[in-house]
């Protein structure tokens, strides 16, 4: 096979693992594969030619955004220039809607192919935009099994890949700790860390035999941790292996939601933004929870706590309920496994990729 020039645009920590994982296993049947783009330091090490890195741009909420704008739209320049100087054979787009969904069209515009691999959630807040992904040059990978119905009802083929968290979490040896722990996960991006830590470094005192242990993520310093939870042991880099040990977990809203219930670690959802994005997204959003467990099972089988709620007490005493009703959470958390079934989902990726890429001599 000739050189395959791929261009990936991530703007988050959980779509760069993903999209790691297929570039894996992209080498192994296109050792020739050239990447360049938005990424990060795990791309990079896969020889990927960073433009941007991710960690640049890790914000959510409309108001954080329009802070932002500025550099935002220089982004989206240089990404432009320089998509249009590398002439990849495929760009492919990994969430990131805000930015995502004005490339997919410029790029529409230009002849580029396009494949959004998990395309965003627009049945929870705009399926207006859904249009933008109604285009021959556009191939859609999905991730959450009911989303191929959605799309298709809007005349959209999309395909469902599975999950790729099913396949990662399924040996993960439970953390070593001397005591019974409960696992506070305060989100992967600075701001969240700073808005939610506060909180969950108070639980402590409501849990005097139990221990508390604070996942790091490796690309936050660890003095702001240490401001906000000062005294709880930090636990870089081993999120998954920290979750599956905990008798309970205190999980931010977002992906680490699903690897909690995927782990089978009885959870409380958390969350609290800014008040007037929170806002905007709650006279938008149109599903009943934040938490993809609580989505795909269409029940409240983890508690959520946003905004207002989010306080000492009230995450307490939830996470008193789950640890008493935590045999029949975990019942529940199996039928998860049943809805996402077995794929190798970065696999079927890397072949669905190269099936349709038509390389340009």
């Amino acid at each position: 096979m000739n050189e395959l020039r791929l261009y990936w645009v991530v703007g988050e920590l959980s779509g760069e693992k993903h999209a790691a994982d297929v570039i894996r296993a992209l080498y192994q049947r296109c050792p020739s594969l050239r990447s360049r783009g938005m990424g990060g330091d795990e791309m990079a090490q896969l020889g990927m030619e960073l433009l941007a890195h991710w960690q640049n741009y890790a914000v959510v909420g409309f108001i954080e955004v329009l802070r932002n704008l500025p550099r935002f739209l220089r982004l989206y320049r240089r990404l432009k220039k320089d998509i249009s100087a590398y002439k990849p054979h495929r760009l492919i787009l990994v969430d990131y809607p805000g930015l995502n969904l004005r490339l997919l069209r410029w790029a529409l515009r230009q002849g580029i192919p396009v494949t959004y691999f998990i395309p965003p959630q627009l049945w929870a807040w705009n399926p207006g935009r859904v249009r933008h992904l109604r285009h021959p040059l556009v191939q859609v990978l999905c991730i959450l099994p009911f989303e191929p119905e959605f799309y298709a009802r809007y005349g959209i083929t999309a395909t469902y890949v599975g999950h790729p968290l099913v396949e990662r979490l399924k040996n993960v040896a439970p953390f070593s700790w001397e005591r019974p722990y409960i696992a506070l996960l305060p989100g992967s991006r600075v701001h969240e860390v700073k808005n939610m830590l506060p909180v969950m470094a108070q639980l402590k005192d409501y849990f005097p035999d139990m221990d508390f242990l604070v996942s790091r993520v490796t690309h936050i310093p660890a003095t702001i941790y240490e401001r906000f939870a000062p005294g709880i042991p930090l636990i870089e880099g081993q999120t998954h292996s920290l979750l599956k040990g905990a008798v309970a977990a205190v999980v931010t809203s977002g992906t680490a939601t699903l690897e909690a219930a995927l782990l089978g670690t009885p959870s409380v959802i958390v969350y609290k933004g800014n008040p007037i994005s929170y806002y905007i997204a709650k006279r938008l959003v149109r599903v009943s929870f934040i938490g993809l467990p609580n989505l795909i099972l269409g029940e409240p089988v983890f508690p959520e706590l946003i905004q207002g709620q989010y306080t000492p007490p009230r995450v307490a005493a939830a996470l008193r309920e789950v640890m008493e009703r935590a045999s029949e959470i975990q019942l529940k958390l199996k039928q998860l496994y049943q809805a996402f079934g077995e794929y190798a989902a970065a696999e079927r990726v890397a072949e669905l990729l190269l099936s349709s890429t038509t390389q340009k001599e």
